[in-house]
């Protein structure tokens, strides 16, 4: 860079970084915001040897945390950035991508950002849960009359998609009882989830008075569809932490909002004809970000809907990266495994591993570190099936575990 005030922002899962050069060193400065939101920052330096400059990033669901490691073993701890997603009652998942956004300021007319290597690595145990960048968090709200919106769900349910619906209170009252088995059927037999979409803004009610709205919609939801709800929203996404505390803990719901649901990209959450400019190039990446929309089947959409051709497009473009579609619950139970499943009665010999396996309820994606042959077979025991499995570059192998189930390889 030609002016020392310019900088590189780097924003990876909780975390607000900058970046800047001094002479042969580069200055990370990592910002969180403190219980009374003000903005506080640790800094550490990196030394630039021959242009490069090495350092590692430890993110933490559990306690909310990401640590930066310099090369010569000092390091810093810092708390997410967002109090909010400091303060949620269950783990954090990262949202599996990092950002690089780079300021010219000053006299400055270029900054030149290089990046040379980035790996992904967790700690590894002879069996570990791994979190799977292979799968898009989908959902919608309403669901808005079946004229606006079954031709989308069909297509989703013709590729083996599916994904969340948070009921809202009002239109379920609309709804004939047709209408309503057509929406149970969708929950009971094409494996879609229920989630309650609140017909209020809750942040306009005193606290009281919103968990009474959230009671109270819960089991109406609950009621009608016949399965408990796994997530909530409200109208507008006027919700907040309180009331995240208050659905998980009473409700065992978890919060589709927040920097660490479709707010992780401020604008990005909302599938619809504004943010299709994005969303296109996302979807034919096949990068991962939790979303939800409205309106599907007409063409061209309604403010905050997305068009009938998109949708379709942005489908198909998942669909070619070889990546489902799912809900937000079963995308969550999967992440969460990588904290949740455990393995136990384990036996090892030469030619052979056994385990069984506890989750979360959910499926959970393993690797298993053996050395995979070509007559290498996994068979699940508790089903009596033998399994599909990935070898990597080190020859192990990777496949899919259910709760309570005893595998063989």
């Amino acid at each position: 860079m030609d002016d020392p005030q310019s900088f590189v922002e780097l924003n990876t899962p909780g975390s607000k970084l900058i970046l800047h050069k001094i002479n042969n060193n580069i200055i990370l400065e990592s910002y969180f915001k403190d219980p009374s939101g003000n903005i506080r920052c640790e800094s550490i330096s990196f030394e630039n040897t021959g242009e490069r400059s090495n350092f590692a990033i430890m993110f933490d669901g559990q306690n909310k945390t990401n640590t930066i490691f310099a090369k010569d073993g000092n390091c810093i701890v810092t708390p997410f950035y967002n109090t909010d997603r400091q303060r949620l009652p269950y783990v954090d998942i990262s949202n599996g991508y990092i950002k690089l956004t780079s300021f010219v300021l000053g006299k400055g007319t270029y900054l030149d950002v290089d990046i040379y290597s980035i790996s992904q690595i967790v700690d590894r145990k002879l069996i570990t849960a791994i979190g799977s960048n292979r799968m898009l968090p989908f959902g919608i709200d309403g669901p808005h009359f079946r004229n606006t919106t079954e031709q989308g769900i069909r297509y989703l349910n013709s590729k083996k998609n599916k994904g969340t619906i948070w009921f809202d209170i009002e239109l379920l009252e609309q709804y004939s009882e047709e209408d309503r088995e057509y929406l149970r059927s969708l929950v009971i037999n094409e494996s879609w989830d229920v989630g309650v979409h609140y017909s209020k803004e809750l942040n306009s009610f005193p606290l009281e008075q919103a968990y009474k709205i959230m009671n109270e919609g819960y089991l109406y939801v609950y009621e009608i569809i016949g399965q408990k709800p796994t997530s909530w929203c409200s109208m507008r996404n006027r919700d907040n932490i309180l009331h995240a505390h208050y659905a998980y803990e009473n409700l065992g719901m978890l919060w589709r909002n927040g920097d660490s649901g479709i707010h992780t990209e401020k604008y990005i959450g909302s599938l619809e004809d504004n943010t299709w400019e994005w969303w296109e190039t996302a979807s034919l990446a096949g990068m991962v970000h939790p979303v939800f929309t409205h309106e599907l089947d007409l063409d061209p959409a309604v403010k905050y809907s997305i068009s009938r051709s998109k949708f379709r497009n942005w489908v198909n473009n998942y669909e070619s990266n070889n990546m489902p579609i799912v809900s937000f619950h079963e995308y969550g139970q999967v992440s969460r495994n990588t904290y949740d499943a455990s393995f136990e009665n384990l036996q090892y010999t030469e030619n052979s591993v056994l385990f069984d396996a506890h989750t979360n309820g959910g499926i959970a994606f393993v690797n298993v570190n053996v050395k995979a042959g070509r007559d290498t077979q996994v068979y699940d025991k508790t089903s009596g099936k033998f399994l599909d499995y990935d070898i990597e570059q080190d020859n192990s192998i990777t496949f899919w575990v259910e709760n309570n189930h005893s595998y063989i390889i």
